[in-house]
């Protein structure tokens, strides 16, 4: 059945990342949306500068949920149970390790970040409240990544969803309830995300306590003294850190840019981000099946797997993408709506709401490629195919701001993304070797 992959296989794997990952933004939506309907529009600028500094941080080492899906799905195609356990195990010190580091460096992050993104005086002592709350968060938040990748690879469905879906509706539900019930502002939206991190975290290890029927014996467990095999597990993650160091760099480049334009700018564009990011998770869901099919194809030394993941996840994608571009148009100004009821923004987003439906289509399919490249562990051609599309983003932003202000942004940011997509579509050949 497995080299004999159907669309009924693909969809009953990949349906469920799709809805369970999408809920990620959707909670970034609604966060947004709780602040965009309070009095001031510092709130909203406060929120998302401070969303876009704990995404550094966290995307940074997105390489944990990322890589540890990848070595799961490996140690499940070649059915070895030391395999599976060691594919948990490392990265949870790895995890453990990296969140100690930032708790001990985040006041420095903090201030180097406020000396760079320069907002108004207003807007850092809203995100000083935020920030110093939702920094406790980050080693649930790494365990999250590493027991979600884990169970991913395992294709333990039912969990995998009802772990992220779960957390991110307690997120929800608290956000509304702390700052609209109990008067909590700002501190409301960042202690109801700290909440929902652990209880993410704890859902996730019941889930592989449960259902894994892990093996852990003393052997598993002296086999974690050796350093050899963290250091080849570093190389691939040391790919997709400098990957994501280089999407930080364009995201931050992004709000820079919109920032240096007004706080109306950076709020309204902020909107239209989180509405974008919605699309792009659920394709980023489908990644994710594409990213576990290419593992077990690699595992089993299967091309025949591996083509017809890619055949059936690109037709899928391109039945996605039509029936979402209809709905963006059909219902964006709907949508902006509900993330503010200030004026000003409502009509400065709408402006540019016609950026929601071209970025699915020029960004589709470097995403859904990003997950085969990750599953079969060639992440040196996404390291590189990022590092021209950093240069590409700061040429072409500085060219196209300069002419046609939020418009050049927005221009930048979306061929950035086709960039990318048409340098993964070269690099196939490179990534189908590996099955030679």
């Amino acid at each position: 059945m497995v080299s004999q992959l159907t669309y009924k296989d693909y969809l009953k794997i990949t349906i469920p990342f799709m809805l369970s990952t999408a809920t990620q933004p959707i909670l970034g939506a609604v966060n947004t949306a709780v602040m965009g309907h309070m009095t001031e529009v510092f709130y909203i600028a406060a929120v998302s500068l401070g969303v876009i500094l704990f995404n550094n941080i966290y995307w940074l080492f997105g390489f944990l949920r990322v890589s540890t899906t990848s070595f799961s799905a490996q140690a499940l195609g070649k059915q070895c149970d030391k395999l599976r356990f060691l594919s948990l195990a490392r990265p949870i010190i790895v995890a453990i390790f990296i969140s100690g580091i930032f708790l001990l460096i985040y006041p420095i992050l903090f201030n180097y970040y406020i000396d760079f993104m320069k907002p108004e005086i207003q807007v850092i002592e809203l995100m000083r409240i935020y920030c110093d709350i939702v920094i406790w968060g980050a080693p649930f938040v790494l365990l999250n990544y590493v027991t979600l990748g884990w169970l991913m690879g395992q294709m333990i469905i039912r969990y995998t969803m009802f772990m992220q879906i779960s957390m991110n509706v307690v997120n929800i539900i608290l956000s509304i309830l702390f700052v609209f019930a109990l008067d909590m502002n700002i501190e409301g939206v960042a202690y109801a995300s700290i909440i929902a991190q652990i209880y993410g975290c704890i859902v996730g290890f019941l889930a592989i306590y449960f259902k894994a029927k892990l093996n852990i014996t003393k052997e598993y467990l002296q086999e974690l003294k050796n350093i050899k095999p963290f250091l080849s597990m570093m190389k691939v993650n040391t790919d997709l850190m400098l990957r994501t160091v280089c999407l930080l760099t364009i995201n931050n480049l992004f709000a820079i840019a919109g920032a240096s334009l007004g706080t109306i700018t950076l709020a309204a564009n902020a909107v239209i981000l989180e509405i974008i990011f919605i699309i792009v998770y659920f394709i980023d869901g489908m990644a994710n099946g594409v990213s576990v099919f290419s593992g077990k194809a690699l595992g089993n030394k299967n091309k025949v797997l591996l083509e017809k993941t890619l055949k059936i996840g690109l037709i899928c994608l391109f039945i996605f993408i039509f029936f979402i571009s209809i709905i963006s148009f059909l219902g964006r100004s709907y949508f902006i709506s509900m993330m503010t009821n200030l004026t000003e923004i409502y009509m400065y987003a709408n402006e540019y709401s016609f950026y929601i439906i071209l970025h699915p289509i020029f960004a589709g399919v470097g995403l859904l490629l990003y997950g085969m490249y990750t599953g079969v562990g060639q992440t040196s051609s996404i390291r590189n195919m990022m590092f021209v599309a950093v240069i590409f983003f700061y040429v072409c932003q500085n060219i196209l701001m300069n002419l046609y202000g939020n418009n050049g942004i927005w221009l930048t940011y979306i061929l950035t993304y086709l960039l990318e997509s048409i340098i993964l579509v070269l690099y196939l050949p490179i990534l189908k070797r590996k099955f030679e």
